[in-house]
């Protein structure tokens, strides 16, 4: 059985660069709470591409030294202010065709 952590990371991984994908679409594909995914979000390793994690608004993540503003804007994600556009970068959840 995977867990918690492992699930969060999994998931993440398989972001493509430019997507994003909410903490909500995350708890939904690992079962958790988005809160949850948040906690872990904030400590998973530099290697995990955390920065695509979301909130549902569009905000990107303040954890990491609030740095994923930045590795978004190097992946050339476009923002509508201070928020990406969910219409156009969120990433396929992997159960849905």
């Amino acid at each position: 059985m995977q867990s918690s952590e492992d699930a969060v990371r999994a998931t993440a991984v398989e972001i493509p660069p430019g997507r994003v994908m909410t903490y909500g679409d995350i708890a939904v594909e690992t079962g958790l709470h988005p809160r949850q995914v948040g906690q872990i979000v904030a400590r998973i390793s530099e290697e995990i591409p955390w920065w695509r994690v979301v909130r549902a608004d569009g905000t990107p993540a303040a954890c990491h030294g609030g740095t994923a503003p930045s590795l978004l804007a190097q992946e050339h994600v476009p923002f509508v202010g201070d928020r990406v556009d969910l219409r156009r970068l969120r990433a396929p959840r992997s159960n849905c065709s």
